[in-house]
């Protein structure tokens, strides 16, 4: 079966470059003129600059699995959270328990609950190259942002912080040497509004700066009718403030400081049964069949604040140039909210999880370039990280079942709490040479030696058993504890690639690459061994093999890659619902072999159409759950569909001289998933659709929207825990829609 569905994979994609085919006659290379529109008037695609590779280079020129949007598309489309990020980018996830819990998988990596202070996301988030190690509650919300670069597969060479599984880059937009200002405000149902502006210009002949805002509110999608309160509403404000010094002719210095701020009153969670699993039936009877009304006794929260101050040199020292990079990243989050969505009875325990986090942490990199004019070029590095977490959780508990001390009730009633404090230390030195064979053959080999320390204070208390005469604590705690651990790891991760350029308009490449995975130690255990018993480092290898291509003079673009990944001591996150605790463990291996594709077309001046997508064909190897010793081996990786595709147009239309019809269509498709590594509980297909109409100014002074997202009202899940033969789930956001403004000087 594993097979037939990457034949499927490639067969699907053959058809997809046919049918592009329709647009255009027969292929052929692109012509050699590499004259730009403005220079000849001819009509081509935009060119997107990213700095993938440590350096600003065309999205196009880059031998890397990588997506790019930029920041006019970020603001047009709204996009201000990773979700949306993820519906546009082949084989990218985004799932989410709470605020401080973001789950997200890229090519069938990624990483459930981060409920332990030690561990580390599969999937690296970095904000102007800085690493966030709490993707939940040290990540700001995305505006005024110049660009966003999604990168494939183990980065394991010139990323600060070794990741295994991909990388997501916010690039915040830079000051600029003239006065310019902007901004837009967006209504619409739910009572929700959107603002966010800038400003930005020369303070002195050699400091520049900008100043951006933001702002973003929306009533709940969901009511507790119990006590009147809004769930998963927002309330964000943010602010950022750079500045630009040119030092001297040979030195450049940047500075960035931002700001932000969290509301909400959280998730809402609802119980729905799961027909395949026989279960008690004490959560889903009786409560409202509405997954938008929730029936929980309590008030819920979601708070979160970030901060962060980012300082960079840059030093031109003739034929190299020396970058030195510091940061500080704060993050606070703090969250109420019922594990089951309902009181007791109906639910078998009305338990409500009280969470805090506080994140730091320290970056410093300094790295040393050649010029990259030369045929033989080089980078190499230095990094170190020092992250704190302070991570704590409590549970309290009441049931209504009946039985004395130490029965089922008994576990299930009273109040404990887990407190977690981690140190972690990362060390590494890094370097890439490339060298030019031929004028259009070149080889690149590199590689990052990373050495990760980390210390673990952890603590277990019993702040009440209950009804009286209770002997238990509510589950999974079975014991107070005080443990203290450290550990050490290491690991080399190289790369090697060669990349050929037949044309100017085509690049072919083949490549390897690893990626590590820190260890780490469970965040809620039942007892001292648990407690300090850690879990092993993961390692991912990766081949794979691409074409980015530009036809037609530059209307048309291809961008293909094929890969095949190597898991070992994959770490995956399994739910006990026996002892009501996630448990982390390394799962033997897993390959994963995947095709994904990006196109985009320029038929005519005013259309643009474009698709995206990828076809995954995952599998665990010998895998034995170490819970229930049930063999996994063979079953799909959690959390990643077969396929997915996103299908869209722009039309930017001259009606006059002054005004022009703008309008955008964009459909994303999930096939079917499964939650687990068991392949039991599962998530239909589902597809959302977005767009926009309107009108704007034809210098782009202004712009009026007409906006909708999920616009057919897709009900589908972002997150489940199975539990008693039901799965308490919590959906994405239903059908929105408004009007916008924006405005430019």
């Amino acid at each position: 079966m594993a097979q037939t569905r990457l034949t499927k994979g490639v067969l699907y994609s053959a058809v997809a470059s046919a049918a592009i085919g329709m647009f255009m006659p027969a292929a052929s290379w692109a012509q050699e003129d590499t004259t730009t529109a403005s220079e000849s008037g001819q009509l081509m695609l935009d060119e997107l600059v990213i700095t993938a590779r440590k350096r600003e280079e065309s999205l196009q020129d880059v031998p890397i699995a990588v997506t790019g949007i930029g920041g006019d598309q970020l603001r047009d489309e709204q996009i201000t959270d990773l979700s949306e990020i993820a519906l546009q980018v082949p084989s990218f996830t985004f799932q989410s328990q709470n605020s401080m819990e973001s789950e997200m998988f890229i090519r069938g990596v990624g990483s459930v609950r981060l409920n332990g202070a030690t561990a580390d996301p599969s999937i690296g988030t970095f904000l102007n190259e800085v690493y966030v190690g709490r993707r939940g509650s040290a990540t700001p919300p995305i505006f005024d942002l110049s660009r966003v670069e999604v990168l494939r597969g183990p980065q394991g060479t010139l990323f600060g912080k070794n990741i295994v599984g991909g990388a997501i880059n916010l690039i915040t937009a830079a000051p600029q040497d003239e006065f310019d200002a902007g901004g837009s405000v967006s209504i619409g149902n739910y009572s929700s509004v959107l603002a966010e502006g800038f400003v930005t210009g020369p303070v002195t002949d050699t400091v520049s700066a900008r100043l951006a805002l933001f702002r973003e509110t929306h009533d709940g999608y969901a009511k507790n009718i119990v006590t009147g309160q809004d769930l998963e509403d927002k309330d964000s404000t943010a602010g950022r403030l750079s500045l630009n010094w040119d030092a001297s002719d040979t030195v450049f210095v940047s500075v960035v400081a931002d700001y932000s701020q969290d509301r909400a009153g959280g998730p809402s969670r609802h119980a729905v049964d799961y027909p395949k699993t026989p279960g008690f039936g004490f959560i889903t009877p009786n409560i409202p069949e509405d997954p938008r009304v929730n029936v929980s006794p309590y008030d819920q929260y979601a708070d979160r604040d970030t901060a962060g101050l980012t300082g960079r040199v840059e030093w031109d020292i003739g034929e190299m140039s020396l970058v030195y990079l510091a940061a500080y990243r704060y993050g606070q989050g703090d969250g109420r909210w019922t594990q089951a969505g309902a009181a007791s009875p109906p639910s078998i325990t009305d338990s409500t999880l009280t969470q805090h986090e506080l994140y730091q942490g320290v970056t410093q990199e300094l790295r040393l370039a050649s010029s990259q004019d030369n045929a033989f070029r080089w980078v190499a590095g230095l990094y170190y990280l020092d992250e704190n977490v302070k991570r704590v959780s409590r549970n309290t508990a009441t049931s209504f079942l009946p039985g004395g001390p130490g029965g089922t009730r008994d576990s299930l009633d009273g109040d404990n709490i887990y407190l977690g404090y981690s140190d972690t230390a990362s060390y590494a030195a890094f370097g890439e040479v490339e060298y030019d064979i031929t004028p259009d053959v070149t080889l690149a080999i590199g590689g990052r030696f990373t050495h990760d320390k980390k210390d673990l204070d952890t603590r277990a208390v019993i702040l009440d058993y209950g009804l009286p005469g209770d002997i238990l604590s509510p589950a999974p705690l079975q014991e107070e504890y005080d443990v203290v651990q450290s550990e050490e790891w290491s690991e080399f991760t190289p790369k090697v690639a060669v990349n050929w350029t037949p044309t100017e308009d085509a690049l072919i490449y083949a490549s390897y690459a690893s990626g590590y995975k820190g260890g780490g130690w469970q965040g809620a255990t039942a007892n001292a061994v648990a407690a300090a018993t850690p879990y092993d480092p993961e390692s991912a290898s990766t081949y794979e093999i691409g074409l980015k291509a530009e036809w037609f003079n530059n209307r048309l673009r291809t961008n293909l890659a094929a890969f095949y990944t190597d898991f070992t001591d994959l770490q995956v996150e399994l739910l006990d619902d026996v002892n009501l605790t996630l448990v982390v463990a390394n799962a033997a291996d897993a390959a994963i072999k995947g095709v994904e594709y990006e196109v985009r077309v320029l038929p005519t001046e005013w259309l643009t159409l474009f698709a995206a997508g990828s076809f995954l064909d995952t599998e665990y190897k010998d895998y034995i759950d170490p819970l229930r010793g049930i063999d996994y081996s063979g079953n799909q990786l959690q959390r990643t569909p077969d396929f997915q595709y996103t299908i869209g147009a722009d039309i930017d239309h001259r009606l006059t001289d002054n005004l022009n019809f703008i309008a955008a269509l964009n459909y994303s498709y999930q096939d079917q998933m499964f939650w687990g590594p068991d392949n039991h509980n599962e998530e239909p297909g589902y597809g959302l659709l977005n767009g926009r109409i309107g009108i704007a100014a034809a210098d782009g002074r202004w712009t009026a929207t007409i906006w909708g997202k999920n616009i057919s009202d897709e009900l589908y899940r972002v997150s489940i825990i199975p539990f008693a033969g039901d799965e308490v789930s919590l959906y994405g956001a239903p059908e929105t829609y408004g009007v916008r403004f924006s405005a430019r000087y």
